[in-house]
């Protein structure tokens, strides 16, 4: 029955983009009831699954055979925190995307895409080897490429095929990897309760394999210097900024390092390879670096792009400490970045939509006429800043503590300069909006912006919640970090 509900929650975004392909690009009503109605199914699936593995304990799992390669679905909790966190949010990306998309002229070809990159981003939430990650990760590529291109101009087009470029070449590494890995282990590649190369002896061609899976992967996580993509792109429209490239893509990246981190290699071996140092380092210039660009962007949409690549690399950060404390700090930042920086796209697509303005500069006196946008976007701001009482201080906190107990204490300073450069680039957009200008024309109110709205400001609610009651979440952070650190 569980394996089942599983291959159910995969498919059934497929099944509506299927169903939404047979309509007419007319029958809007009906189209939008089947993204929603998908979507909603699809995470009630998951966070079913999500409390019979916190109950349990149970990792259970669906293969077959393609050829001489296996394919295989699996539940263990790190795959389930990914899982639960693109699934929620595409429910509330959907609603967004009903007003957003309201005056769309191609609605249909949006939605067919936006419901098959959903089953697939799932598909990588449950591989269950490294074969099936591959085949998913490399499909959302395909899948997320249509919806980058959407707008059809000259510079969509631009964009759309420098993604494509990126997303080839990571393609190219992670496969040399897989197969490299593949005759290292005699063809074993699932993931398990021990990492794939336990009891394996440190050696220069399991350094080399290392960082070509770190390579691969850090193309979709945009770690510097291969974050150039996500800088770039962006003329799509704002739910694909905000679901698909901040959110599902790039933590698809960071999934597969974590999965390369603690499921292949594991953190003895990699202790024992003595490559941590340089992990961090990676790490701690993607922080730093990634906050200092973010001050210099004036045009808001790329000023949130490289926050995204600063926080991702939090979580990288933590991971890379291969400390009990540094992973649950990582996991945690996985969960509440992806909900405080959609909730900033969404603010951010409610400005450009109902005022046309898209530069930070432009922003002064838009919170008296958007008081409800720029307060969420304030709420989610201070998130990311990791101010009490918000979601983020306590992410920040864990990872913190890691740095502390894993003997790195010089990441304390890489975490503060880079809160601090947070408030810098973040805290002045607020302000201004609310105290500055008095010439802002008054917004239109529309039915559209209603749909917008409202999940944004449920977003920053459930920021709140997390920080008030952050215990909500040390269930399945609990079960990841036991999942690889066995007391």
């Amino acid at each position: 029955m569980t394996g089942v509900l599983i291959m159910t929650a995969v498919l059934i975004s497929t099944f509506g983009a299927l169903w939404v392909a047979t309509l007419p690009e007319t029958s809007k009503k009906e189209r939008n009831t089947v993204v929603v109605t998908a979507s909603t199914i699809s995470a009630l699936i998951v966070w079913g699954l999500l409390i019979y593995i916190l109950k349990t304990g149970n990792t259970l799992s669906v293969s077959a055979r393609i050829a001489s390669l296996r394919w295989k679905f699996s539940l263990d909790p790190l795959g389930m925190v990914y899982a639960v966190i693109v699934s929620s949010l595409w429910v509330f990306t959907a609603v967004y995307s009903l007003g957003y998309m309201e005056q769309d002229q191609n609605q249909r070809r949006y939605f067919i895409f936006f419901l098959l990159s959903a089953g697939v981003t799932l598909g990588i939430a449950f591989s269950g080897n490294l074969f099936t990650l591959y085949l998913f990760y490399e499909l959302l590529t395909f899948c997320t490429y249509p919806l980058m291109i959407h707008e059809g101009s000259e510079e969509a087009l631009r964009q759309g095929n420098r993604y494509l470029k990126y997303s080839l070449a990571e393609a190219v590494l992670i496969l040399a990897a897989l197969v490299m890995l593949a005759k290292y282990t005699g063809g074993h590649l699932g993931f398990g309760t021990q990492s794939i190369l336990a009891g394996t002896e440190p050696s220069g061609a399991l350094t080399f394999l290392l960082f070509l899976f770190l390579a691969g992967f850090g193309v979709k996580a945009a770690v510097m210097p291969l974050h150039g993509w996500l800088t770039s792109a962006m003329a799509v429209p704002t739910p694909v900024s905000a679901l698909l490239l901040e959110v599902a893509v790039v933590n698809a990246g960071v999934f597969g390092i974590l999965r390369t981190v603690y499921s292949v290699f594991g953190s003895e071996l990699l202790d024992a390879m003595e490559v941590r140092w340089i992990l961090l380092l990676i790490a701690s210039i993607t922080i730093l670096c990634g906050s200092l660009f973010a001050m210099q962007q004036d045009v808001l949409k790329k000023r949130l792009a490289y926050s995204t690549i600063s926080q991702l690399s939090y979580i990288l950060l933590g991971a890379f400490t291969l400390h009990p404390w540094g992973l649950a700090g990582a996991v945690l930042h996985m969960i509440f970045h992806a909900g405080l920086k959609i909730t900033l796209f969404f603010s951010a697509g409610i400005v450009m939509e109902t005022t046309g303005y898209v530069r930070v500069s432009q922003l002064k006196g838009v919170g008296k006429e958007l008081p409800l946008t720029m307060g969420s976007f304030g709420i989610a701001s201070l998130g990311l800043i990791g101010m009490l009482p918000l979601s983020g201080y306590w992410s920040k906190y864990y990872l913190m503590q890691g740095s502390i107990k894993s003997g790195h204490w010089p990441l304390l300073l890489v975490l503060l300069i880079s809160a601090l450069l947070n408030a810098f680039y973040y805290l002045p957009i607020t302000v201004s909006a609310f105290t500055g200008g008095d010439g802002v024309e008054p917004v239109k109110k529309s039915r559209g912006l209603f749909f917008m709205l409202v999940p944004t400001l449920i977003l920053a609610g459930i920021a709140l919640v997390f920080g008030l009651w952050p215990g909500l979440t040390l269930p399945i952070v609990d079960a990841v970090v036991q999942q690889f650190f066995i007391s």
